[in-house]
C-alpha cells in the first residue's frame, strides 16, 4: 500500500476537480490552485482531493500520490475520473467529484484547513470535514445564473446565492475574486477579502512583440467567453485592412470548437487562413504565444468574470488589451494607455485592436506590476499562516 498522509500532517487541503499531475491548466480556478501549490509559504504542507483527468491506467482512485512542485511535495488523492475537455453531459463534473469524495472519505486524514472553490464542493466539504474552511468565490454576483452562463446553476433560480451565503457565513475566511461582489459578501461574513488574481513571474517576461499584427485570445471555448465574437471582430479587422498581416491565435478547448471551425470555414479564404485554433496549451506555451503577439483580445460576456487571470497575465507581459464591457472587473485597463474597453460590436473591437497596436508596453505592464504570484498568494491565501 503506497504511503498516505497522517492525521494533522496536511496544513491546507484543496478540494476541487483538479489533477495535480496534469501540466496543462488555463482555466481560472485551475490556475489559481496551481499558484497556491507553487507559491505557498515555506513549511506549509499542501494536499489536494481531486480528479484523474490523465486517464492513466495504473492510477487508482482513492490512493494517495505524491507530486513534486518546486522544492515541495504535494499530496494528491484522485477520487473520480473526469475529462474536462469534453461536454459535461447530464452529470456535472463537480458532482462526480463530490460522489468520489463521499466514496473515499475514509482515506482522507484529519487536516488543519480545507479550501474549496465552488458552492457545491464548498457545501459538501463543510458538511464532511467540519474543519476551518477557506471559501473562494470566482464569479460576479449572479454570474452563473445569466443567459450566457454554461453552468447548471442557471436552472436553479436563487438556490446558488442562498447556498453561497450559507457557506460564506460559516467559513473561516472568504476570498472573493471580484471587487463589487466582495462588498456584498462582506455583509455575510466580515472575514471576507477582496482578492485580486495574479501572474506567474516564473513564466512571464516582457513581450517581444515580434509580430505586432498578431492577436491572441485565451480562454475556454464556451458561451460565457464568446470566442465567436473574437472571430467576427478579427474578420472585420482583416476585411478593413486586407494589406496588413493580421493573424489570430485562439488558445483553449471546449464544446464550441466544432462551431468555431464551421464559422472559420465560412469566412473568405484570406481571412480563414490567418486564424489558428491552437487548442489547450500548457502555461509555458501560452506565455510563449503571448510573448510573440501584439494585442490581447478578450470577449467575455458581462456578469461572468470574477477577476480574469488571462487579462492580468497578458498585461504583465506588456501586451495591450482590448476587452468587452464588463470583462475587466478589476478596472485594470486604462483607456488609451493599457488598452481599450468596447461594446460587443465587431467593428468597434476591430478598430480598437488597430489602435492598441501603438500603445506603450511599459505602461501596460506597470498597471499590474504589483500582482505577482509570490506576493498575492502569500498575502491573500496565507495571511494568517
Amino acid at each position: 500500500m503506497p504511503e498516505a498522509p497522517k492525521d494533522g500532517e496536511i496544513d491546507r487541503l484543496v478540494v476541487q476537480q483538479y489533477d495535480v499531475g496534469r501540466a496543462v491548466t488555463i482555466g481560472g480556478i485551475d490556475t489559481c490552485i496551481r499558484g497556491v501549490l507553487e507559491y505557498a509559504p515555506e513549511g506549509v504542507t499542501l494536499g489536494v482531493v481531486g480528479i484523474d483527468e490523465l486517464g492513466t491506467p495504473e492510477r487508482k482512485l482513492g490512493v494517495w500520490e505524491r507530486h513534486r512542485r518546486g522544492d515541495r511535495d504535494i499530496w494528491f488523492l484522485p477520487v473520480a475520473r473526469v475529462d474536462t475537455t469534453k461536454p459535461k453531459g447530464p452529470i456535472p463534473h463537480s458532482l462526480r467529484l463530490v460522489l468520489g469524495l463521499l466514496r473515499h472519505r475514509r482515506a482522507i486524514p484529519k487536516v488543519k484547513v480545507v479550501q474549496a472553490h465552488r458552492v457545491d464542493v464548498g457545501l459538501f466539504t463543510r458538511l464532511l470535514f467540519r474543519n476551518p474552511l477557506v471559501y473562494c468565490i470566482h464569479t460576479q454576483e449572479r454570474g452563473l445564473l445569466g443567459p450566457t452562463s454554461d453552468s447548471y446553476w442557471r436552472f436553479t433560480g436563487s438556490l446558488h446565492e442562498r447556498l453561497d451565503r450559507a457557506i460564506a457565513r460559516r467559513a473561516e475566511r472568504v476570498l472573493v475574486f471580484n471587487p463589487a461582489y466582495a462588498e456584498k459578501v462582506r455583509r455575510w461574513n466580515p472575514r471576507t477579502v477582496s482578492a485580486p488574481t495574479w501572474y506567474d513571474p516564473a513564466i512571464t517576461r516582457p513581450a517581444e512583440g515580434t509580430n505586432p499584427h498578431a492577436v491572441v485570445w485565451v480562454g475556454r471555448l464556451e458561451t460565457p467567453k464568446d470566442p465567436a465574437l473574437a472571430i467576427r471582430a478579427f474578420a472585420h479587422l482583416v476585411q478593413s485592412a486586407p494589406d496588413e498581416p493580421w493573424t489570430l491565435e485562439v488558445i483553449g478547448s471546449g464544446s464550441l470548437r466544432p462551431e468555431l471551425e464551421q464559422q472559420i470555414a465560412a469566412l473568405p479564404e484570406d481571412v480563414a487562413r490567418r486564424i489558428t485554433l491552437r487548442g489547450r496549451l500548457g502555461p509555458a506555451d501560452v506565455a510563449e504565444a503571448r510573448n510573440r503577439s501584439g494585442v490581447f483580445l478578450m470577449t467575455s460576456h458581462a456578469g461572468y468574470e470574477g477577476f480574469p487571470r488571462v487579462l492580468v497575465e497578458a498585461m504583465a507581459t506588456g501586451l495591450p488589451a482590448v476587452v468587452t464591457e464588463g470583462a475587466d472587473t478589476g478596472g485594470l485597463v486604462q483607456e488609451g494607455v493599457s488598452g481599450f474597453v468596447r461594446d460587443r460590436d465587431p467593428a468597434g473591437l476591430a478598430a480598437a485592436i488597430r489602435d492598441a497596436q501603438g500603445l506603450d508596453r511599459t505602461k501596460v505592464a506597470a498597471a499590474v506590476a504589483d500582482l505577482s504570484a509570490p506576493r498575492v498568494v502569500r498575502d491573500v491565501f496565507f495571511a494568517a499562516a
